[in-house]
């Protein structure tokens, strides 16, 4: 995995502060329950995370089965070394995306596919991610990973990733550009969004930066389009969230 990715990775999770202190693990205990006893997921492989402790703290059965390395010993999934760039990058994308637009966590669903070894077999898999807990500043705390082996094996292979929401099926789909700062916004356009963070009108950016108010407007809803919000105090959260107002730009 690239360094500056696993940073950024690990960057978003700190800005969470989940506290175990504050968690009530007989909610965790209770969605472990369901899912040893639900039938359905006898022949599934399904796993919960638990983004305080880092880690998982249940696997199915069948998980451990699949995930198996060719000696039959289970360490954890290994996801091909020529994806798991772009799983990152697409997961940071989607931090982002649900730290910096007012998201219901529990009603937002992450779709992605990509290659990881099946009982010693790189093999295009299609994981389905959900939160069910949240704490209780509302920072996503357990989070359901169910895994099917894809039906398509077929050559590209392309990491492919979508946050649905699960009430009205409007998806969001984390790009590249989604990742590469530099390339969403203009310098100018980067410009304007610091000034209006600031709080400042349309007609007061014109005067200080020698621009016609219709010039200012139009950066404005150039900024909203390409950030895919809705209002200037959504992209200026959403900007924050992908360090494009950091001093140093």
């Amino acid at each position: 995995m690239d360094s500056k990715l696993q940073k950024e990775y690990l960057r978003l999770f700190d800005t969470m502060d989940i506290r175990e202190s504050l968690l009530d693990y007989s909610i965790a205990e209770r969605h472990i329950k369901m899912l040893r006893e639900a039938p359905y997921f006898k022949t599934t492989a399904v796993a919960l995370y638990d983004n305080c402790r880092h880690c998982h703290i249940y696997e199915s059965d069948y998980h451990r089965h699949i995930f198996k390395d060719e000696d039959g010993t289970y360490r954890d999934m290994d996801i091909h070394p020529d994806d798991i760039d772009a799983v990152i990058k697409n997961a940071i994308s989607v931090l982002r995306h649900i730290f910096s637009v007012e998201t219901q966590l529990k009603e937002s669903k992450l779709i992605r596919e990509y290659r990881a070894k099946i009982n010693g077999i790189y093999k295009r898999i299609t994981e389905e991610m959900q939160i069910i807990e949240s704490d209780a500043a509302g920072n996503p705390w357990l989070s359901l990973s169910i895994v099917n082996i894809s039906a398509n094996q077929e050559e590209p292979f392309i990491v492919k990733s979508q946050l649905v929401d699960t009430r009205t099926g409007d998806t969001f789909t984390p790009l590249d550009d989604m990742y590469d700062r530099d390339a969403i916004l203009s310098k100018r356009e980067i410009e304007i969004l610091k000034k209006i963070s600031q709080g400042l009108l349309s007609k007061e950016i014109s005067s200080l930066l020698g621009l016609s108010v219709h010039t200012v407007n139009t950066h404005r809803q150039r900024i909203l389009a390409k950030l895919k919000v809705n209002n200037s105090m959504e992209a200026v959260k959403y900007a924050v969230a992908l360090g494009l107002l950091n001093p140093s730009i």
